[in-house]
């Protein structure tokens, strides 16, 4: 019996040892997590800049500002003719349409600048995004006038079909995004999943010692007393 309860009394040591061990842990782990502090500005920039929505919000701004400027060829080339008063309203809103968003592209870029500092100039295709945009807002600018702009339609039509790779260039951002953040998350699973294995080793190996201990002090017990009970015969 005495045995026994000395092998109860070791298991509940054992596991207040685990629980501290546990407790210790999970402290370390939230000092780590105090030590980092709250985010940057240029941090909280970068989630939301690489984050799905915005890239969601980018592509649907590219798809209406090139149906923009297909409209307003339509119109320069009078393809599409309007009677009135339109005639000469109606593609110089979307003109004026066109420029808000390449400002807005023009904000995007310079976010990214001061997001990604020098490693922005290291992507080939956010300084082709950055040129493209930049050409073309230039373009708009200076041909913001119809007969200005008929001369030079055709260079007008190829940048803002080249920006369709602001698609391309979003769509594989954002699914880059997303399996980085899809890989970060299975290397902490990983790595907690370790640390729990690596507990249960240690406390089932303090489990056999005390298994084992027990075992040796039942032995000699045991031994001892058939040894007494041959010396009362």
């Amino acid at each position: 019996m005495e045995g026994f309860h000395k092998m109860q009394d070791d298991l509940e040591r054992v596991i207040e040892k685990e629980d501290t061990s546990s407790t210790v842990t999970t402290g370390s782990d939230c000092e780590e997590t105090l030590k980092h502090g709250p985010l940057t500005v240029r941090q909280r920039l970068d989630a939301i800049i690489h984050s799905h929505k915005f890239q969601v919000g980018i592509i649907v701004l590219v798809v209406f500002d090139i149906l923009l400027v297909l409209s307003e060829l339509l119109f320069d080339l009078e393809i599409v003719r309007l009677e009135g008063s339109h005639q000469e309203t109606v593609p110089e809103v979307l003109h004026y349409c066109s420029i808000f968003i390449l400002s807005l592209f023009l904000i995007e870029i310079g976010l990214r600048i001061f997001v990604m500092r020098l490693s922005f100039f290291t992507h080939k295709l956010e300084l082709f995004d950055a040129i493209v945009v930049i050409v073309s807002f230039v373009l708009d600018v200076v041909f913001r006038n119809r007969q200005d702009a008929a001369s030079g339609v055709g260079l007008l039509v190829i940048l803002r079909l080249w920006r369709v790779a602001r698609i391309l260039n979003g769509i594989v951002l954002s699914v880059k995004r997303q399996a980085e953040k899809k890989i970060e998350r299975e290397k902490h699973m990983h790595e907690a999943c370790e640390q729990e294995l690596t507990k249960f080793r240690s406390y089932c190996t303090s489990l056999e010692s005390e298994i084992e201990s027990c075992t040796d002090s039942s032995s000699s017990t045991g031994f001892s007393i058939r040894r007494r009970s041959r010396n009362g015969q």
